[in-house]
């Protein structure tokens, strides 16, 4: 059998194995190749960073354990912006899983959180699981304070002095959520957005994105993180790259691999097929 019969019935089982080793080697090692920044994660970056020092920003993490692989980083990256900015933000849900996952990424933060001075009940509150859907997002917005009684650790809300003087949207100097479907979105835009004016940012499944650019483009949403890839950008606008910048370089590695396997497979068979024309004449 000639060099070019065994790379053309080469196993496929070998190629899997390769495209797994240097996928898994990218993802331990990160190859930092270049990402474009978007526009609208751009924005996003630029809501927060624009504000005007102590402004309160509300936060809505709204999705669970299972959207952590896609929101998590998105979630992570705007912790970390604003632990490392004067701004003041409240954490609260919609969604039942949702304090859980914040708490995870609270306590994976817990050195930035100390080195940035930040204190809990002053800088940042954590509230429990809001039930209610729709109803709940309009209660935030019209009665803030009043809506839940304790925080998620039980403290109850009139001896937390970040939360003393917020009582309707108007409070807020932005309102984000990153969410993994309903209720979220247009729940926010019913709700805080069109009656109260609020400035809107959204961190989007990629799956999900593009149903919300129609609020994007009019002006409704103003910044959007979209997927993996928008979460890479932030990280990167962030100044710290993670396991999302991680996942795109893998996942460009991953289509290097294939592209250069479906190039070579083009050539050995056109070389194979010119090989037999030789033979014949």
């Amino acid at each position: 059998m000639s060099g070019l019969e065994k790379i053309e019935k080469i196993d496929r089982r070998i190629v899997y194995l390769i495209l797994i080793i240097v996928v898994a080697a990218v993802l331990l090692r990160p190859i930092g190749l270049p990402i474009p920044i978007s526009a609208s994660t751009k924005k996003y970056y630029d809501a927060i960073n624009s504000l005007p020092p102590g402004s309160v920003v509300a936060l809505g993490v709204d999705f669970d354990a299972g959207a952590i692989p896609e929101l998590g980083p998105m979630l992570e990256a705007t912790l970390k912006n604003l632990f490392t900015s004067d701004k003041k933000f409240v954490i609260f849900s919609l969604w039942s899983g949702g304090p859980a996952v914040s708490t995870i990424y609270l306590n994976k933060l817990k050195d930035l959180i100390e080195s940035s001075g930040k204190k809990y009940g002053e800088d940042y509150v954590l509230l429990p699981y809001i039930a209610g859907g729709e109803t709940a997002a309009a209660a935030l917005a019209k009665d803030f304070k009043n809506t839940v009684k304790n925080d998620y650790y039980g403290t109850p809300v009139d001896q937390i002095p970040l939360i003393k003087n917020l009582n309707t949207a108007n409070d807020f100097a932005l309102l984000i959520t990153i969410t993994a479907g309903t209720p979220g979105v247009e729940e926010y835009l019913r709700q805080w957005v069109s009656p109260f004016g609020i400035k809107f940012c959204v961190g989007a499944l990629g799956v999900s994105a593009p149903n919300y650019m129609p609020y994007y483009t009019s002006g409704q949403i103003y910044g959007m993180i979209q997927g993996l890839r928008g979460a890479a950008e932030y990280e990167l606008l962030v100044g710290s790259p993670s396991i999302a910048v991680s996942s795109m370089d893998a996942l460009s590695a991953g289509h290097i691999v294939t592209i250069v396997f479906i190039i070579l497979g083009n050539i050995v068979f056109l070389l194979r097929k010119y090989s037999k024309k030789e033979v014949k004449s």
